[in-house]
């Protein structure tokens, strides 16, 4: 395990799928389906689709450039939850969106207890897929897009609400060595504005008889030490990313 890491993504970012699929030993394959089967006995309700995993990484002056190649949930949450075995664990790249509104604050979510991840606090976002790829090229813009409207009903595309839209921290190391490819999302509206439209956006969902991925949105002020205290809390559950995210940004800021 290496130390998590935060840096402004100042490169380009490129994801590019290898075409393959990730070959699993036959006994590590049955325990993995065991366990997905116990879980789905045990009243989860999840679906067992892709996910891709990182299998190399390459830097230049000009870009960063990342290899995946595909295997699936089931997979995914067997290194999560029970053992992540030498050669055939998972390192997920995903994103995610740190949004703000106009007074300066700061927006994400826990996540409601039907989802993967019940009661963690988290950015708007998730694992790349296959509606993402582009002649073997994920489209990270199209990934976080997607997941914004879906979680926090944001249309990154209407340019009256939303007045900037672009990756801006690329996190790694961890235990599971994850990497999170960061966007800031700037918003024309309050925090108070927003809120009330979250509100009217997952009552929509409900009446739909769909859940909502947050069952709670935060908002704290961007630079302030009540945010640094929340993060801090021990009781709670966070995305690994999310201390050393703000800790970094913070304290860029404060330092101008």
């Amino acid at each position: 395990m290496s130390d998590i890491t935060v840096s402004k993504l100042k490169k380009d970012l490129i994801v590019r799928y290898d075409g393959g699929h990730v070959l699993l030993p036959a006994g590590l394959q049955k325990e993995i389906d065991s366990y997905w089967e116990e879980l789905i006995r045990g009243g989860k309700r999840y679906t067992r689709g892709e996910v891709f995993t990182v299998i190399g990484k390459t830097e230049t002056d000009d870009s960063i450039e990342v290899t995946v190649s595909r295997t699936d949930f089931a997979h995914n949450l067997f290194c999560r939850d029970i053992r992540n075995p030498e050669g055939y664990g998972i390192r997920i790249i995903h994103t995610a969106a740190l949004v703000e509104t106009s007074d300066g604050k700061v927006v994400f979510g826990r996540m409601s207890a039907h989802t993967a991840n019940p009661l963690r606090y988290q950015l708007c976002g998730g694992g790349i897929d296959d509606h993402d790829i582009r002649d073997g090229v994920f489209d990270l813009d199209h990934n976080t897009k997607k997941e914004l409207r879906e979680e926090l009903g944001i249309d990154v595309d209407d340019t009256r609400l939303v007045l900037s839209f672009s990756p801006a921290y690329f996190k790694e190391g961890g235990p599971r060595e994850k990497m999170s490819v960061i966007y800031r999302v700037t918003l024309s509206e309050t925090a108070a504005e927003y809120r009330k439209r979250y509100e009217t956006f997952a009552e929509g969902l409900r009446k739909a008889g769909e859940d909502p991925e947050f069952g709670e949105i935060v908002v704290f002020n961007r630079n302030s030490e009540e945010l640094l205290s929340f993060l801090a809390r021990e009781d709670l559950c966070f995305d690994e990313y999310m201390r050393p995210l703000f800790q970094f940004s913070t304290s860029k800021r404060m330092s101008k």
